[in-house]
C-alpha cells in the first residue's frame, strides 16, 4: 500500500446505516509515532525533577506563583519591567486551578510541563510530515520516529522557557507553510500568527524566522499581506497591550530587555563565552558529528526554510558575548528534523525487497542507541541539574509545622523558591548580598522575597543564628546547620561531585 492510499477515508454505508470510518495508514502511523514521543516525554515529566535552567524557576514559575498566591522571589528583571507577564500569567492561572485540588507543588509543575510536552510534539509532527512528503509513509516513520527518540528533543520538551516555546511555535509555522497551499489566506494568517507569537516569546529569533519566510515566500505581497495580518493580530495585543497593562508602556518587555542586555551590557555581566561555544556544545550533543552533520546537510536540501532559520539563529547567537545553550534551542529542535530527513534520503538507496521492510526499524534502532548514549554518557549529568536543591524544598513542603525557612550554603538563584516550597512561610537567604553588582555594569542582582504579598526582610550572614526564632526549619549543607536543628532529610548533589549533601533541618517549637 502506498503512502497515499488509505484503508478508508469516508464513512461506509451498509444497508442504509453508517458503519463508521477507519484511519488512513498515514494517520495511523502518525498517531503511533506521536504516542511513542508522548509516552517517553510523559515518563520524563513524571519521574524527573531536574531544572533545565534556573530561569525556568525564577523568571516563570516564581512569578506565576507570586501572581497566584502572593509569594515568590522577585529578580531584578521583574522589578525593572524587562520581562513579559505572558508566560507567568498563564502559569499563575494553572497554579491557582490546581490549588483547588491539592497543595502539592509537583501537581502544578507536572501539569505545566505536560502541556509544554504536548506543544513540543510539533517537532515530531514536522519530522513526520516532511519525511512523508519526501518518501511516503516510510519517510514519515523514519524522520518522525527519529524526532520522537532523540535525546535533546526529549530533554527540553518539558522545559518552561520562552526560548523553547518560541522555537516550537516557529517550527510549527515553518511546517504549516511548507505543507499547504501558500496562497491560502487563512493558512498564511495562521502562519503569521505563529511567527508573531514566537517573536513575542523570544524576539531574538526574529532574524532566523525572517530568513525562513523570505526563502519560502520571497517578496510576494499576496503572501506577506496575510502573514503580516496574522502576525500583528498577535504581536499588538500580546506584546503591546499586555505590556501596557502590566508595565505601563507598550512593548516594554522587548525594548527595555534589548536596551539592558545589548546596550548596557547586563547580559555580558552575567558571563561571556567564545564564538565557538555553541559549536562545542553541538559537537558533544550530535555524536558522531561527521555522520550526523552530513545527514543534517542532506535534510537541509529537503527543508531549506527550517535549515536557514537554524543556521541564521546559530550565527546570530554565536556573535553575542553572553551565551547559554537554551538560547539556540531553535537550532537544537531543528537538528533531529533535518537529521531524520537526511536518514530518509540515505535510506532510499536500493535495499532490495528483502531488506526494505526492516529499514525503518534498523534506522530507528541505531538512532535510539545514539540517543541513549548521548543522554546517559555525553550529557548525562544534565539530568541531575539542581535536583538536590529541588528535592530538599519538596521535603520542606511536606513539613506540617513549618513557620519559617532559612537557607544557607545554597545561592538563592539555585534554590527551589516558593515554586517548589509552596508554603505561606517567610524565606530567609543567609548568603544573599543586596549590594552585589554584575561585572562591568551598575546593575545590582537585587532580590525581593514576597510572602503573601508582603516583602520579607532578609537575615544575612552572622545574624542568622541570633534570629533563629524566626524560622523553624533550615536548609544547609550536611553538618552546617545552626545548633539545635536536627536533620530531617538529606539529598546528594550528584551534579557537584565532592560537595556535601544538602539537608533539611528542623528544631522543636514554633516561631516568634
Amino acid at each position: 500500500m502506498s503512502s497515499t492510499q488509505s484503508i478508508s477515508l469516508s464513512p461506509a454505508v451498509a444497508g442504509g446505516r453508517l458503519v463508521g470510518t477507519r484511519m488512513s495508514s498515514g494517520a495511523f502511523a502518525l498517531c503511533g509515532v506521536l504516542f511513542v514521543a508522548l509516552a517517553i516525554r510523559g515518563a520524563v515529566v513524571w519521574t524527573q525533577t531536574y531544572v533545565p535552567f534556573v530561569d525556568e524557576t525564577f523568571q516563570y514559575f516564581e512569578q506565576g506563583h507570586r501572581l497566584a498566591f502572593g509569594s515568590g522571589l522577585v529578580p531584578w528583571e521583574f522589578q525593572d519591567g524587562a520581562r513579559s507577564w505572558l508566560v507567568p500569567g498563564l502559569i499563575g492561572g494553572l497554579m491557582r486551578l490546581t490549588s483547588v485540588i491539592t497543595a502539592d507543588p509537583l501537581v502544578y509543575v507536572r501539569l505545566i510541563r505536560l502541556l509544554c510536552v504536548v506543544l513540543s510534539l510539533v517537532v515530531v509532527l514536522a519530522g513526520f510530515g516532511l519525511g512523508r512528503r519526501q518518501a511516503g509513509l516510510f519517510g514519515g516513520i523514519v524522520a518522525g520516529g527519529f524526532c520522537a527518540i532523540w535525546f535533546d528533543a526529549i530533554y527540553f520538551a518539558p522545559a518552561v522557557l520562552t526560548e523553547v516555546l518560541a522555537a516550537h511555535c516557529a517550527i510549527l509555522a515553518i511546517f504549516l507553510g511548507e505543507s499547504g497551499e501558500p496562497a491560502a489566506p487563512r493558512l498564511m494568517a495562521c502562519v503569521g500568527a505563529l511567527f508573531g507569537l514566537a517573536f513575542c516569546l523570544r524576539y531574538q529569533y526574529a532574524p532566523g524566522m525572517l530568513a525562513a519566510m523570505l526563502w519560502r515566500y520571497r517578496l510576494s505581497w499576496t503572501h506577506w499581506r496575510w502573514l503580516l495580518t496574522g502576525g500583528l493580530a498577535v504581536v499588538v495585543p500580546v506584546a503591546g497591550v499586555l505590556d501596557a497593562l502590566t508595565w505601563g508602556t507598550p512593548f516594554q518587555s522587548i525594548w527595555l530587555n534589548l536596551a539592558r542586555n545589548s546596550v548596557q551590557g547586563v547580559s555580558a555581566g552575567m558571563g561571556v563565552e567564545p564564538p565557538t561555544f555553541y559549536l562545542s556544545y553541538l559537537t558533544v550533543a550530535l555524536q558522531p558529528l561527521p555522520l550526523l552533520l552530513a545527514l543534517a546537510v542532506l535534510g537541509a536540501i529537503r527543508a531549506p526554510a527550517l535549515a536557514l532559520a537554524a543556521a541564521v539563529t546559530l550565527v546570530e547567537h554565536s556573535l553575542v558575548p553572553h551565551k547559554e545553550v537554551r538560547f539556540i534551542y531553535l537550532v537544537i529542535a531543528a537538528a533531529p528534523v533535518l537529521i531524520g530527513l537526511g536518514l530518509v534520503e540515505l535510506s532510499r538507496l536500493r535495499l532490495g525487497r528483502r531488506f526494505a521492510p526492516a529499514a525503518p526499524a534498523m534506522v530507528l534502532a541505531a538512532g535510539s542507541a545514539l540517543s541513549w548514549w548521548t543522554g546517559t554518557v555525553a550529557l548525562g549529568p544534565r539530568w541531575q541539574f539542581e535536583r538536590a536543591n529541588v528535592e530538599v524544598f519538596l521535603a520542606a513542603n511536606r513539613e506540617a509545622r513549618m513557620c519559617g525557612l532559612a537557607v544557607r550554603d545554597v545561592w538563592f538563584w539555585e534554590t527551589g523558591g516558593y515554586t517548589w516550597l509552596n508554603r505561606d512561610v517567610p524565606l530567609y537567604f543567609a548568603d544573599y548580598d543586596p549590594g552585589r553588582t554584575l561585572p562591568g555594569t551598575d546593575r545590582k542582582l537585587s532580590l525581593i522575597v514576597m510572602d503573601r504579598g508582603r516583602p520579607v526582610p532578609q537575615i544575612t550572614g552572622d545574624r542568622l543564628g541570633a534570629a533563629a526564632a524566626r524560622y523553624s526549619h533550615m536548609i544547609a549543607k550536611r553538618g552546617d546547620a545552626e545548633p539545635g536543628y536536627e536533620p530531617v532529610a538529606c539529598f546528594n548533589d550528584v551534579a557537584r561531585n565532592g560537595e556535601p549533601d544538602v539537608c533539611l533541618f528542623r528544631r522543636p517549637g514554633g516561631c516568634s
